[in-house]
């Protein structure tokens, strides 16, 4: 999230770990269960097919802005090594196909809203502006600009994060006495 300092660089982002992200944790699949590689030789594919994935996303993030990469710089290619981490940790617990590319996806999603609203905040604070255009009434922080400022973001975000899950389990543990109080009252079955 030290790169999403604008909407823009948050959105590219986004679309390159979708790029990045899904096909990497397919092929670990393909090459661990299916192929039966061995982690020592499996490892170095992905990840060199990662960075591919990270350099052919140049052609899709480019339409949000031709000079995109230039202010996303090395932070495309870290993006890819969090795929090849990603892929590694996942291949333990999904066994398909299929839900080696629903995980992508919603590990990308997650990361897609982190880093659009991370995104959004900094460029409002950092250049009183949203997509690159400027706002009436501007608050600028330039310390917004900074990539401690992200890591903060990110920090609140995740705590955030982890409060909303925190409490949705706390309202499901309470819900459920109700709820199977209230079906023995009524004859109902849950």
């Amino acid at each position: 999230m030290v790169a999403a300092t604008t909407l823009k660089n948050g959105v590219a982002l986004s679309l390159a770990m979708a790029v990045v992200l899904v096909p990497t944790v397919i092929l670990s699949l393909v090459l661990r269960q299916k192929l039966r590689f061995p982690y020592w030789l499996g490892t170095p594919v992905w990840t060199m097919a990662a960075m591919l994935f990270a350099s052919l996303s140049y052609y899709v993030i480019r339409f949000i802005s031709v000079e995109i990469t230039d202010s996303l710089g090395i932070y495309l290619y870290l993006l890819a090594s969090a795929a090849v981490v990603s892929a590694v940790f996942t291949g333990k617990r999904i066994t398909t196909l299929a839900a080696a590319g629903a995980w992508a996806l919603r590990y990308t999603f997650g990361f897609a809203l982190a880093a659009v609203v991370i995104s959004a905040i900094r460029e409002v604070l950092a250049y009183g502006s949203l997509w690159g255009f400027t706002l009436p009434e501007p608050l600028r922080l330039a310390g917004a600009q900074m990539p401690f400022f992200g890591f903060i973001m990110f920090g609140v975000f995740s705590a955030g994060y982890q409060w909303v899950r925190r409490l949705l389990a706390e309202l499901s543990r309470l819900r459920a006495p109700l709820k199977l109080t209230l079906n023995e009252e009524g004859g109902e079955t849950p």
